[in-house]
This record gives C-alpha cells, sequence and structure tokens, in this order.
C-alpha cells in the first residue's frame, strides 16, 4: 500500500512538473510587447540587424505586439519590404533614414522580408509570430 501511494505521489509531482512547464511556455509570448530591431551598417557596409544585444535574424513576437527598426549609425535610407502574407494590414512596407514601425496583426508563423539599405542588397531575416 505504501509503495502505491509512493508511485501515485510521483505521478502527482510529474504531472505539476509538467502542467507548470506548460505555463512557463506560455508566458514566453508577451502580448503587446514593444521590440525594436536596430538596422546598423556592418562592415562591408550593408545592413546587419541587431535585437536584444543578439543578431535580429530571427525575432519572435506576438499578434497585437510592436515592432520597429531603427537606424543606427549611418544617415542612409533603409528599407524593410515583406514578401507575400505580411504580418500585418498590407504586403509591403519601406522604411526611411529614421524608424518604421508595425503593428502584427497575423496568425502563427514565420514571415521573412528583406531589409537593407537603399542601392545595395538586402539580408533576408524572419518575424515568428507565435
Amino acid at each position: 500500500m505504501k509503495v502505491l501511494k509512493g508511485f501515485a505521489l510521483a505521478a502527482l509531482a510529474v504531472a505539476a512538473l509538467m502542467l507548470g512547464s506548460t505555463g512557463s511556455m506560455a508566458q514566453e509570448c508577451d502580448r503587446g510587447g514593444k521590440h525594436t530591431i536596430q538596422v546598423v551598417p556592418g562592415e562591408d557596409g550593408s545592413a546587419e540587424l541587431r535585437y536584444r544585444g543578439a543578431s535580429g535574424d530571427s525575432v519572435r513576437v506576438c499578434p497585437g505586439d510592436t515592432v520597429s527598426w531603427v537606424l543606427v549609425g549611418s544617415d542612409r535610407t533603409f528599407f524593410v519590404d515583406f514578401f507575400s502574407g505580411a504580418p500585418f494590414a498590407g504586403a509591403t512596407r519601406r522604411g526611411n533614414n529614421a524608424t518604421l514601425t508595425i503593428v502584427i496583426d497575423a496568425e502563427s508563423g514565420a514571415y521573412n522580408y528583406d531589409v537593407g539599405f537603399d542601392g545595395d542588397p538586402g539580408v533576408d531575416p524572419v518575424i515568428i509570430v507565435e
């Protein structure tokens, strides 16, 4: 009987840990969050993306979040072009030499786009809507 109680308690403990970890994973999506992606000139002059101290090539967001691209360290004009199926109303946006901001309004999925300086080939990052 004591062995069965031990198994039952162990099963409850495992279930509680699983439920707790599921809640933790759901909290990763910060709805209404603000995300700033820095567009900076790389060593070769092409655009590089920085996000929270790391690469901005892949950024995870939630519906209702705000995403801004901000030009840092240059006075050049940059562009942000989404391909069909952009994560906001409309299919394409272009930036300017200061900032571009969108509000995420899309289903879960990966949204590829192009960002770079006018006159130069861009880079191909992705916005992931959770």
